[in-house]
């Protein structure tokens, strides 16, 4: 393969990069607005005179199932469960090669 072609392959490589960049971006923006956009009008409704009572437990569930969701993800982080992502697909790989050897016999 040629230099030409290597570098037309690249910038093709980093063009479709670009793009798909910026569809993630999009999409991830999309539904935090999204999200944001429903909290608001719970907060409307909110002000309504029944509306605690009706959005009230919504509420309140949505944030309590965030903020269960956002403490594990810190406590995951702080115990550095996430050090080293790696260790565990070799360590499941390891049990199963055990597991194997069980049930079939050393091979």
């Amino acid at each position: 393969m040629s230099s030409v072609q290597r570098t037309q392959r690249d910038e093709s490589s980093q063009s479709m990069h670009r793009v798909m960049l910026w569809i993630f971006g999009f999409v991830v923006f999309s539904g935090g607005a999204a999200f944001f956009y429903k909290l608001y009008e719970f907060f409307l409704d909110l002000t309504d005179s029944d509306g605690l009572r009706f959005a009230g437990s919504h509420l309140l569930t949505y944030c309590l199932v965030a903020g269960g969701f956002l403490l594990l993800l810190a406590y995951a982080f702080m115990s550095g469960q996430f050090s080293d992502i790696e260790e565990a697909k070799y360590e499941l790989m390891e049990m199963e090669i055990g597991y194997d050897r069980e049930e079939f016999g050393n091979s």
